[in-house]
C-alpha cells in the first residue's frame, strides 16, 4: 500500500513537472514565434 501511495505521489509529481514544462516551452515558443518568424 505504501509503494502504491509513493508511486502516486511520483506521478502526480511527474505530470505537474511535465505540465509546468509544456507550458514553459510553449511560451518560449511563442515568444520565439511571434518575435522572430513573424
Amino acid at each position: 500500500m505504501r509503494a502504491v501511495r509513493r508511486a502516486a505521489a511520483v506521478l502526480a509529481s511527474t505530470v505537474v513537472l511535465l505540465g509546468a514544462f509544456t507550458a514553459e516551452a510553449a511560451a518560449i515558443g511563442i515568444d520565439l514565434g511571434g518575435g522572430v518568424t513573424f
